[in-house]
């Protein structure tokens, strides 16, 4: 089975609702993947950023190379603004990972390396070449059906492809072969 690793680091948001009536805006991202059985992944509390939260949280996910060839796999990236009598929502970014696979550019052309190299620099660049992609994005907060006030960034990488066999997903990444189980 063919299978990336998928990092994505949750950087900020910007102009987003103020939803409380006193007090400042505290906001958290939770982060999950439809399709995949992991439970969800939090950021933590932004406490000083008020309406232009940052986060910086990196989070890693292992997926199937099959994901990325349908839509039916989405990246869910929800924000709330916490508080102690229950958080309140704000918005949402839904896209899916054949969508951002695609939107992201080769590792060695966004770094800047080109695909013609002198002999010096062949070894360094076989170094730094990954076989992934890579890409930053802004995208819009959604609140149901209508766009939400406020942006979301992110930044995110699919390593190269690897090949695992069915006995070391099961010890590595058991959520993922029960994943795999259910298509």
């Amino acid at each position: 089975m063919e299978c990336r690793k998928f990092d994505i680091t949750i950087s900020a948001a910007y102009n987003v609702e103020d939803v409380r009536l006193f007090g400042k805006t505290e906001a958290h991202a939770r982060i999950y993947i439809v399709g995949l059985t992991e439970p969800e992944r939090r950021t933590p509390t932004d406490t000083h950023g008020k309406k232009n939260p940052a986060w910086n949280f990196t989070t890693s996910y292992t997926i199937f190379e099959s994901m990325l060839k349908n839509c039916n796999t989405v990246l869910v990236v929800k924000v709330y603004c916490t508080r102690a009598m229950g958080d309140i929502y704000i918005g949402q970014v839904d896209i899916s990972l054949k969508e951002l696979f695609d939107c992201a550019e080769p590792v060695h052309v966004a770094t800047g390396k080109s695909s013609k190299l002198d002999d010096e620099r062949d070894e360094e660049a076989a170094y730094n070449y990954d076989g992934g992609r890579t890409a930053m994005l802004t995208l819009p907060l959604q609140k149901g059906s209508v766009k939400s006030q406020g942006a979301l960034r992110i930044s995110y990488s699919f390593t190269e492809k690897v090949v695992l066999d069915k006995l070391r997903i099961a010890s590595v990444a058991p959520h993922i072969l029960s994943s795999f189980n259910k298509c």
